[in-house]
């Protein structure tokens, strides 16, 4: 068998290896230490970048080099398989579920870019079209390039269930900073406009009307009062979470248990979806009706993440412990509360008036 028989063979190993991790059932899960977990599934991803880079020169369309091509293959069909066991490894009750979340959606992510960059190279040589540039925008090149890419974003892998549960809190409050400001630019646009002695269409051509959407429409007074409030509303949320984020969360504390860690993590991402969906009701004209409908939602979420913080067991004893200037956390979030329950109910109340 000729080397390029034998590197076509391989490429073709290397696709079913990653058809196979990405099919398979995760056997019975054995209790391993995180930090070897984590240590060896870092080592693993290094040793699978240094062998994509050394299969992409080897392969390269318009000079192969088959016999180069047969060791960076073997590894990554022998560290294909490696990574999928580790990641299988990680258990939600021992480690955290946000964690083994984590886990499992970047080593599926770094196996499919494998699995497309091998299929690439067998197409190549299944075709014998091999006239190639060298450059980025060639396909082989792009292939190797989101693998190296998914690889780095991997290697940035938590390294517990309290830094997943940081991450995914951090990624939802920069989304909640979105959309706070998103209203917070309704309201301004808003008054500018009343302010303003100019045709109602040239204020407010947002240029919508150019794919064939219209144009926006200029919120009257009610509108522009609810638009107001659920401004605040959004204001208190944001608190909320940036208060869990540094007192909850803190990385200098003895975090609370994976239970309770990966409930804050649905709930974060909850609130997330249900702010989403109160910003969407303020788009003119309002539909006061639908307003009240994600108003409910929202206050039924904060009762939950209220109901979260109160679990005896769980979070009570360290939020007792944290200090906020003269007052303890637990006043400063029970206040929180209260001023978000206000917010709300006052947003409904000028709906059924």
């Amino acid at each position: 068998m000729s080397d390029q028989q034998r590197a076509v063979v391989s490429l073709a190993l290397v696709v079913e290896t990653c058809n196979a991790a990405l099919g398979s059932a995760p056997p019975p899960p054995t209790v391993e230490s995180i930090d070897v977990l984590h240590k060896d599934l870092l080592s693993l991803l290094s040793l699978l970048y240094a062998a994509t880079t050394k299969l992409s020169l080897s392969l390269k369309p318009s000079g192969p080099t088959y016999s180069a091509s047969l060791s960076p293959l073997k590894d990554l069909a022998d560290r294909v398989s490696a990574l999928f066991h580790c990641a299988n490894l990680f258990v939600p009750d021992t480690h955290g579920a946000t964690l083994v979340r984590e886990v499992h959606s970047l080593v599926r992510d770094v196996i499919e870019s494998i699995r497309a960059l091998a299929q690439t190279f067998l197409d190549i040589e299944a075709s014998g079209l091999r006239q190639s540039s060298g450059q980025a925008g060639d396909e082989y090149m792009v292939r190797t390039a989101t693998v190296h890419s998914v690889l780095d974003r991997a290697r940035a892998l938590s390294a517990n269930n309290l830094l997943a549960v940081r991450k995914r809190w951090s990624e939802d409050a920069a989304s909640l900073d979105d959309g706070f400001h998103e209203v917070a630019d309704m309201v301004e646009e808003a008054q500018s406009a009343d302010d303003l002695e100019e045709d109602p269409d040239e204020m407010f051509d947002d240029g919508w009307g150019e794919i064939g959407f219209g144009k926006g429409q200029k919120m009257n007074p009610e509108e522009l009062e609810r638009t107001k409030k659920v401004h605040g509303i959004l204001r208190l949320a944001q608190l909320l979470h940036k208060r869990i984020l540094r007192d909850i969360l803190a990385t200098t504390k003895q975090p609370p248990d994976n239970s309770t860690l990966d409930a804050l993590s649905s709930l974060s991402h909850t609130l997330l979806s249900a702010s989403d969906e109160l910003v969407s009701t303020l788009y003119t004209p309002q539909d006061p009706t639908k307003m009240e409908t994600e108003a409910c939602s929202f206050r039924k979420l904060i009762s939950d993440f209220q109901a979260s913080l109160a679990k005896p067991d769980a979070l009570e004893t360290q939020l007792g412990a944290l200090s906020l200037g003269s007052n303890n956390a637990s006043k400063w979030f029970d206040t929180c509360f209260v001023q978000l329950y206000k917010a709300v109910d006052a947003l409904s109340d000028s709906l059924r008036s």
